[in-house]
Formats: C-alpha cells, structure tokens, sequence
C-alpha cells in the first residue's frame, strides 16, 4: 500500500443569498440561500465528486458554521452521492465556524459603516480597516482570531492523527466569505501571535466526541487585510508543504490534483 495524500483542509462559502447578492454584511442574521445559490451549489457538488477534485472516500470530517444558509450548503453538495458515503462523513456543527459578529454594522453595506464610522467620530487619521478595527458592539479582529484559530487547531491536530495512521483525510470546512478568508489568513500563519495566558477556558463549541478539544497556549489575528477572494459558493484548498502537517501551505492548483508520480517533489524538505 501506497503512502496516503497529504490531507487537505477544503474550504467552501456557502451559496449565494440575497445578502451576499446585495452585498450587505451578513453574520448572525439566519438567511437561507436563493434558488440561484441552491442551483449553484447542486451543480458544484455534482462536478467535484464526478471529475474526482474530491473523492468522497477521502472525506473524513466536515465542519460547518451553525447558520442555516452554511448548513443548507453542506446538504446540497452531498445530495447527489449515494447514502452509503453520505453516512460514513462525520458532519459536525462548530460555532467558532460562525461569520465575524459586525455588531452594529448588521445588514449595511461597506459605505455605510464607513459613514457612520465618520459620524462616530471615528476614522479620522486613517480609513477603517475590518482586519484590524473589528467592528462596533460586534466582534474585535482579537475575538475572532481567537475562536478560528481554535478551530484550526482541531483541525491540524485531526490531519496530524490521521496521517500518523496512513489514513487518506480531507477535511472539508462550510462557513462564510470574511470567516473563511481570514481562516486561510491565519492557516499561512499571517497576523500576529498571541499569548493564551489569563484567557479563560473555553467550553466545547461543538458536540463530537470524536473530535479532540485541543487547548492552545497562544493564537493568531489578522491585522490587515489578507487579500483573498472568495465569492459566494467558492471553494479553496489548504494543505501541507512535504507532507508535514508543521509546514501548513495554500495548495495553489486549488481542487486540482496531481498525478502521484508528479506529487513527489514536495516529499523533500527542499523548497
């Protein structure tokens, strides 16, 4: 028997809905998709299974934010394989998955929160910068940082256990546009680190036995923007640099795969 891939972390943006059509921010606000975003996402499910960017084999986990238009997603990607492999991928419901919480800037458009930044008084020496101003009685760049690099970390710490049993492992994450554009920020190690010491313990956001809690003794946050797209229904792929789940990397050819023979190169520790 073969070594197993490296595993992969497979990130997906929920489809499309009349928020993120409109591009207003969308966090706590339970919208589900449209009946484009529907189509969309039982046509994107249909085509990575059928040409293999995914095998359905390989996946051991999904992770999906708790609000309906992520979960609705995860159900329409899946709808087409046979119930057999549905039932063999654990899905776990994770609430650190969830979008940044904007606070008062719910359901506005970018001008707006700009605008009304400026009525604060706000903004006056520089412009507002999400990464790093956070949001009004939302969530700080601090807070989120801290809840996705929890969840990166009991992700890396699954890749690592599954790896150490030859077991093929693609982990599939389900949230959203900032979530998961700062979630691959902090998977490349971008921002700043940060001490856990004096947090608090934090109880379980999600109810899988199976999944380890891993506590962390320090975490990352972003402080700029880190210049990723991902558009409503997008999917990107994380991964590992030789093999080595220390060595987290953005697999550029995305979903595509290599041939095995052509993959060796990364199995040095050579750049």
């Amino acid at each position: 028997m073969g070594k197993a891939p490296t595993p992969r972390c497979i990130i997906v943006r929920h489809g499309q809905t009349e928020w993120s059509k409109s591009g207003q921010y969308t966090g706590l606000t339970d919208l589900p998709l449209t009946d484009y975003g529907v189509g969309q996402m039982k046509r994107t499910g249909e085509s990575i299974f059928r040409n293999k960017f995914v095998d359905p084999e390989e996946i051991t986990y999904i992770f999906t934010s708790p609000r309906t238009r992520a979960q609705q997603t995860v159900k329409l990607i899946l709808e087409k394989l046979p119930q057999k492999q549905r039932d063999r991928i654990r899905v776990v419901v994770d609430e650190d998955l969830r979008e940044w919480e904007y606070g008062d800037y719910e359901g506005l458009l970018t001008h707006e929160i700009v605008e009304l930044r400026k009525s604060h008084g706000l903004d006056q020496n520089r412009p507002w910068n999400i990464w790093r101003d956070g949001c009004e009685n939302g969530e700080s760049t601090e807070q989120f940082g801290l809840r996705l690099s929890r969840a990166i970390a009991r992700i890396q710490n699954l890749h690592r256990k599954h790896q150490a049993e030859g077991i093929a492992s693609d982990i599939m994450v389900f949230a959203h546009g900032h979530a998961l554009r700062y979630f691959a920020g902090l998977w490349l190690k971008l921002g700043e680190e940060k001490s856990c010491d004096g947090q608090e313990p934090q109880p379980p956001t999600y109810q899988d036995s199976s999944v380890p809690y891993v506590a962390l003794k320090s975490y990352r946050h972003l402080v700029d923007n880190p210049n990723f797209l991902l558009d409503a229904g997008g999917i990107g792929v994380l991964s590992y640099a030789h093999h080595n789940i220390d060595e987290p990397a953005l697999a550029l050819a995305g979903a595509f795969l290599c041939p095995p023979e052509e993959e060796s190169q990364h199995g040095s520790t050579a750049d």
